[in-house]
């Protein structure tokens, strides 16, 4: 069984090589065959010499040549991924310390997915400054609106760790998030398959910080481009 683990990244030069190395242990643990497919999603920083330093056969770096999105990235992956299973995983590695039980649950599941929002997950008690607070509230209210249109149970759909059958189905397919939602309709399109999630409950913080800005313009076409996926998966 081959898996094929996608990670979009950008302006991350400090941590790049570290955390692919990291990432990349843990998959010879469970995997014989595996393939790391790293997305440089037009960063500004040194990211992209740090990536065309690697000399591993195993790794594939593609690079947008300029900051198009999270999405994006993922959907240029998923095409060329060939293993049996897709991996969908950040770059800053979250939720590291359950990768093995992630890992071991994907290659007997379908679909394995990290849920914040399970009864079980515990947020940590620790101090948060107004950006976590409003993070962690526009999370829940994103979970909210696409649970109420769409009819879906209650799932951590952007969580930065999720897993499923590599379908031939999603290699064709065309999505619309180009931003951050391209997770909703990889939900939804498994949810038409009738693969429903296995749930790994997690202890987590909120970031203290983010390529995500709250006064930032840009989060209008956020905005209106979460609700052009609903739209469009209520059309189909």
């Amino acid at each position: 069984m081959k898996i094929s683990t996608i990670v979009p990244c950008y302006n991350f030069e400090k941590n790049i090589l570290k955390n692919i190395s990291l990432l990349e242990n843990e998959l010879k643990k469970e995997f014989k065959e595996y393939e790391l497919i790293i997305i440089n999603d037009g960063s500004s920083d040194a990211t992209q010499e740090k990536l065309e330093k690697i000399n591993d056969n195993k790794i594939i770096v593609l690079k947008n040549n300029e900051n198009i999105g999270k999405s994006y990235s993922i959907s240029r992956g998923l095409k060329i991924a060939t293993g049996d299973k897709l991996f969908l995983y950040d770059c800053d590695l979250p939720y590291f310390s359950y990768i093995n039980i992630f890992l071991k649950k994907l290659k007997i599941n379908k679909f394995v997915i990290i849920d914040r929002k399970n009864k079980k997950s515990l947020l940590k008690k620790e101090k948060t400054n107004l950006y976590q607070k409003i993070r962690h509230f526009v999370g829940k209210l994103i979970t909210y609106i696409v649970c109420f249109f769409l009819k879906m149970e209650a799932i951590d759909t952007q969580s930065g760790m999720k897993g499923f059958d590599n379908l031939d189905t999603l290699k064709n397919k065309k999505f619309v998030s180009k931003r951050f939602f391209l997770d909703i309709e990889i939900i939804d399109h498994l949810k038409r398959k009738g693969i429903y999630p296995i749930k790994i409950p997690v202890e987590f913080s909120i970031p203290y910080n983010s390529t995500i800005k709250l006064l930032d313009k840009k989060n209008i076409s956020i905005i209106l481009e979460l609700f052009k996926v609903i739209i469009n998966i209520k059309k189909n």
